[in-house]
């Protein structure tokens, strides 16, 4: 219903839903929100629906996917029922299953292997990409990440997908493996198999998350586009430009972020102001930014014992400042 009030130029929406009741009330919110003329209700199995749309003449040029729990199930029927370089856009509620709470379930659902870590969330969404990749590269697709997020309960990503099969090897060279130590919390990422392996700091155990991917989850064009939207569009919303402000800055950011409260815990200091550690890593010269995924987290390419010196440093300074 947002779609049909709110985007201009827009034509037709169907909106499909295989329970009846909720068929009969989008049919009801169309009619009190005026909006009949636009809009086509279905009530059918997803798969069935989007199957309907797969022959040319008939493919859509956005879908969203926003089923109860995973939408990994409908993913090859979605792809084959968009036209090319059509929008798809899709949102995964099962987070116990994507941040490793029940890592069969996610490998068997997703394809690879979650991590029970502070920034599971984060794995949660390159997960999910990872899945639309693989289910894109069977039908010789390619994807590109438009803009993707973590909030509140659920993860949601928009990518432009195209008829491709180079694109689609070339989506497969980002597919890879991110390895954490739970000892010391040094991290790495790998295009390489997903074996273990050893940390190169503490010589401990790692472990593996993945196959998933390891590329950009935003695209910075288009996430500045959304800001100059929301910003002209007479109802911005300061929660809004929050997300879309902190992601564009972390668009370029490394793979998985830190957060401070975990650092702190392992070497046994106050924590300090994320927005100070992340200034002191700049200082010295590293690439450091804030992350949507977790206001108490931040993203850096400096190494794990630079950010512990960092974090005893600022910590330090915060304890012997004159407070109010």
């Amino acid at each position: 219903m947002r779609y049909a009030a709110g985007v201009e130029n827009l034509e037709h929406v169907i909106l499909n839903d295989i329970e009846p009741s909720a068929a009969m009330v989008a049919e009801h919110n169309s009619f009190i929100n005026r909006l009949e003329d636009k809009v086509e209700i279905q009530c059918m199995d997803a798969n069935v629906f989007l199957n309907l749309h797969s022959v040319p003449g008939k493919r859509l040029h956005i879908i969203d996917l926003d089923p109860y729990g995973s939408p990994v199930p409908y993913l090859d029927s979605a792809l084959r029922g968009l036209v090319n370089n059509g929008l798809l856009a899709m949102t995964a509620t099962d987070m116990a299953v994507l941040c490793g709470v029940k890592p069969r379930a996610c490998l068997k659902k997703y394809g690879g292997r979650p991590l029970r870590s502070e920034y599971s969330r984060e794995v949660a969404l390159r997960l999910l990409y990872g899945s639309l990749i693989m289910s894109a590269a069977r039908n010789n697709m390619a994807v590109e990440a438009k803009f993707s997020h973590s909030t509140d309960h659920y993860v949601r990503l928009y990518a432009k997908i195209w008829r491709s099969a180079i694109g689609a090897d070339r989506n497969l060279d980002e597919m890879g493996y991110i390895r954490h130590c739970f000892t010391c919390l040094n991290r790495s990422s790998t295009t390489d198999s997903g074996n273990d392996g050893r940390c190169m700091r503490c010589e401990k155990p790692m472990t593996s998350a993945g196959p998933l991917f390891l590329g950009k989850l935003t695209d910075e064009d288009f996430c500045r586009s959304l800001i100059e939207l929301n910003e002209v569009s007479g109802q911005e919303s300061s929660r809004l430009s929050k997300l879309l402000n902190i992601a564009l800055e972390e668009v370029d950011a490394p793979t998985t972020y830190f957060t401070v409260d975990a650092i702190c815990d392992r070497i046994g200091l106050v924590t300090p102001s994320p927005i100070s550690v992340i200034q002191a890593l700049r200082t010295q010269g590293y690439v450091a930014t804030r992350t949507h995924f977790d206001g108490r987290a931040f993203k850096t390419n400096a190494p794990i014992e630079t950010i512990e010196a960092s974090i005893r440093h600022v910590s330090q300074d915060e304890k012997s400042s004159p407070r109010d």
